[in-house]
């Protein structure tokens, strides 16, 4: 019986995430505003959500 319960809590996790696009959609108004702003903000705003889904891939990556 404990094998059976270690199997089945032992099962694959599959994450998928998507907060770059979360955010963006959760406030399209700032996301916007900070593009348009300059262009150091327009940058730091595409690093920004380059990195998160970076680090995104890496959490599904090793979540399988």
């Amino acid at each position: 019986m404990t094998v059976i319960s270690m199997l089945l809590l032992s099962g694959c996790v599959n994450v998928k995430l998507n907060n770059s696009a979360r955010l963006i959609e959760r406030h399209p108004r700032g996301f916007e505003d900070a593009v348009a702003a300059s262009p150091e903000a327009t940058e730091f705003v595409r690093d920004a959500l380059k990195t998160i889904n970076e680090l995104e891939y890496q959490i599904e990556k090793n979540s399988l």
